[in-house]
């Protein structure tokens, strides 16, 4: 079997873990994969790639639901062909077999809620790589409706970074040089979360009590955690998004 993964940032170091479980699951089946998409979250791109696949007659195909209706006639064509579908790390109510994620509304709930306990009160970033991208919307407007809830005067602003790490990293930096009577900078996607992690620790902002937090676990943000310049970050799984999708599609196709 040949499964084909399409993904809306595919050279983005989140997605690396991504790969391995999806190298492990198809070693483990002796079934073949394809990894394909957008490299900037260019929905059109991946949805290219994916009439490409059904075209091609894959065995499967796992993709990012990060549009509303984009992808909807896609899938449907797919499984009219025989061709099982399944959404991972964003989903939307298609026509899809399943989605392999995390909730994303809900982190988002809970990750306000731990703001909230950081910073009672005062101006804080809500950093976002891509707004609207059905993979990162729910969880800042899950955690923009928790800070309301909470009744908290805390001021929240939302600041898109861009699909690239040293993007990310550059409108962190300078958010903050016109942004210093900050409290605190969270983000949702893993570039702006190791990118605040990377500006409070060049700026000493720990010294000066600023809080700061996201998602996910690279690297080099769990090295900013280690040393203290985050306060928290939110782990989706990522191994299991490429292992979990690998084992649904050949189980489809042998049953």
């Amino acid at each position: 079997y040949n499964y084909v993964f399409h993904n809306h940032v595919t050279t983005n170091p989140f997605f690396v873990p991504t790969q391995y479980g999806i190298e492990d699951a198809s070693a483990l089946l002796n079934t073949k994969f394809q990894w394909t998409g957008s490299e900037t979250a260019n929905v059109s791109e991946m949805v290219n790639a994916m009439n490409t696949a059904i075209a091609g007659n894959a065995d499967g195909i796992a993709v990012c639901l990060t549009d509303e209706k984009a992808f909807n006639g896609p899938t449907e064509k797919a499984l009219e062909a025989g061709i099982p579908v399944f959404s991972y790390n964003a989903d939307t109510p298609n026509s899809r077999l399943a989605y392999i994620g995390q909730d994303l509304f809900l982190s988002g709930v809970e990750m306000g809620k731990r703001i909230v306990e950081l910073v009672p009160s005062g101006k804080i970033a809500l950093f976002i790589a891509t707004p609207g991208a059905l993979n990162i919307q729910p969880r800042i407007d899950g955690a923009i409706q928790a800070i309301k809830d909470s009744g908290a005067d805390i001021d929240a602003k939302t600041i898109a970074t861009g699909a690239e790490l040293n993007e990310e990293l550059s409108r962190v930096d300078a958010w903050w040089i016109g942004n210093k009577d900050a409290k605190g900078m969270f983000a949702v996607d893993a570039g702006s979360t190791q990118s605040v992690g990377q500006v409070i620790e060049k700026y000493k902002l720990r010294d000066q009590d600023v809080k700061g937090g996201g998602y996910d676990t690279l690297p080099k943000t769990l090295e900013l955690l280690q040393a203290d310049q985050l306060d928290f970050t939110i782990d989706q799984q990522p191994y299991l998004q490429g292992f979990y999708p690998v084992i649904q599609m050949f189980v489809y196709k042998i049953s």
